[in-house]
């Protein structure tokens, strides 16, 4: 497997770099507040993001009221797969489920 790009941080790495939890990062992916791409099974996020959105400052960047147009807007271009993360944490474990029932002889 390729060594991650100096740039680039998997999700437990970011929680370390931003002092939150694993599932924070998740979260903040999952909501569109930090973009990420997959890796197999990890995502990747950019350094220069995690660090742009945990701040080192209690203010937001910007207010609640201008992320959630700013995230309407991102969803209605939205043309992947899946209308949401409960569809592929979904899809994901029926794949998995399938990856079990095979190797059980299902």
């Amino acid at each position: 497997m390729a060594a991650p790009a100096a740039d680039e941080l998997d999700v437990k790495a970011a929680a370390r770099l931003a002092g939150r939890t694993a599932e924070t990062i998740r979260r903040w992916v999952w909501s569109g507040r930090l973009s990420a791409r997959k890796r197999g099974n990890r995502l990747m996020v950019a350094r220069a993001d995690v660090q742009a959105l945990a701040g080192e400052s209690a203010e937001p960047a910007i207010s609640l009221r201008e992320w959630v147009k700013l995230a309407e807007a991102a969803l209605s271009h939205h043309t992947g797969p899946y209308r949401s993360a409960a569809d592929l944490v979904l899809d994901e474990r029926r794949r998995r489920l399938g990856e079990v029932d095979a190797h059980s002889g299902r």
